[in-house]
């Protein structure tokens, strides 16, 4: 029987492996440019991979984490629909499933974006501190979630247009991926406590979060 100590290494290995696979297979999409059909196996996919995992190892700790960042998904379709319908600078391609102003598969990319930074966050938070892993994963944030969306846009996932940009990323988005993300490692020590709805309602309360970070970074910089 493992200790504690090893199973959360195996944990660690496992998500750290995890995550560059889907940097790989974002890389990948990227070059083949074949469009949301590959965001879709990308989301879904990979949270496939962490649901099977968890159920596998019987993983308690990454189930609550899982639960968190669907809920916290789908309460990002509000911001989402706010980028595209009053900022007008969000665009996703027609001819796709869609849930409000979002693609189907949204959900399941930013479930598979926070159980990835969120786990990282959350070790850190136990290692070094939580001020200290707050500030480390909102750099994180800030830095790696734009490179994803760099190679989304590339992909053909979608695109942004009619405000100021790095590139092909608007500045206010990296802004707000670096807000949204600097409670996550506190939301997730309160989840590692939690049962049931609680695990839910904390997953709402980071989809608010999400939605407060896109509207001071499209004040600020937008």
């Amino acid at each position: 029987m493992m200790t504690t100590h090893q199973t959360n290494k195996v944990q660690l290995i496992f998500i750290m492996l995890s995550m560059l696979l889907g940097i790989v297979l974002l890389i990948i999409d990227s070059i083949l440019a074949y469009g949301w059909i590959t965001a879709a196996w990308w989301g879904y996919g990979l949270s496939a991979l962490y649901v099977g995992y968890a159920v596998f190892k019987k993983d308690g700790l990454l189930l609550k984490f899982i639960v968190f960042a669907l809920a916290a998904g789908f309460t990002e379709l509000l911001p989402d629909n706010w980028l595209v319908q009053f900022t007008k600078t969000l665009i996703y391609p027609k001819d796709e499933p869609m849930l409000l102003s979002s693609p189907a598969y949204m959900p399941f990319s930013w479930l598979v974006v926070l159980v990835q930074l969120g786990y990282l966050g959350w070790w850190a938070s136990h290692k070094i501190g939580l001020v200290k892993a707050s500030v480390g994963l909102m750099t994180a944030g800030a830095l790696l979630v734009p490179l994803y969306e760099h190679w989304a846009i590339n992909a053909g996932w979608w695109y942004y247009e009619n405000t100021r940009m790095m590139g092909t990323v608007p500045y206010y988005v990296i802004l707000a991926e670096g807000l949204l993300m600097s409670c996550v490692p506190f939301i997730l020590q309160k989840v590692e406590q939690s049962k049931g709805y609680q695990i839910i309602l904390w997953g709402i309360a980071e989809g608010l979060v999400m939605w407060l970070a896109c509207i001071i970074a499209w004040f600020t910089l937008g």
